[in-house]
């Protein structure tokens, strides 16, 4: 059976992410994996007295699973796992898909362009640029959100 792996950044726009990704493996028949990743923050302190994490990474792991179950509850009827990890979006993404048994990935992009787009980078288009595998990408819809 072929797995959809539907990656998403836990934003509002995730739903539409995650309903279009459910949707696309019912039409396959096939097994969902929702996915995050849990980016890990810097540390800030003084350098001499060495690194302060402000940080609760099993609490935000702990979140994202919960956010997550909220999510796979609207969809009863789908066969649907969750894999929340941590680290760098992109890599993690990446590692995932390619390393498992994805078929398609499924992500959103969120339409930032010029100076913003150029700052924040596009973790999507990163993804869409290295993926061995299809890529389905839901546009951001202002209307919608």
């Amino acid at each position: 059976m072929s797995e959809i792996m539907i990656a998403v950044d836990l934003s509002p726009f995730s739903e539409s992410v995650i309903s279009t990704g459910v949707e696309l493996a019912g039409q396959m028949n096939a097994v969902v994996t929702l996915f995050t990743v849990v980016e890990i923050g810097m540390g800030l302190g003084l350098p001499e007295a060495g690194p302060v994490f402000t940080d609760d990474i099993p609490a935000r792991v702990r979140e994202a699973e919960e956010m997550l179950q909220t999510y796979k509850r609207k969809y009863p009827d789908a066969s649907i796992g969750i894999t929340v990890t941590t680290g760098n979006p992109k890599n993690e993404t990446l590692d995932r898909a390619h390393n498992g048994s994805t078929s398609i990935l499924v992500v959103g992009t969120h339409g930032r362009t010029g100076l913003n787009h150029m700052l924040v980078g596009s973790t999507a288009e990163y993804i869409i640029r290295h993926a061995r595998i299809p890529v389905l990408v839901v546009p951001y819809n202002k209307e919608a959100h």
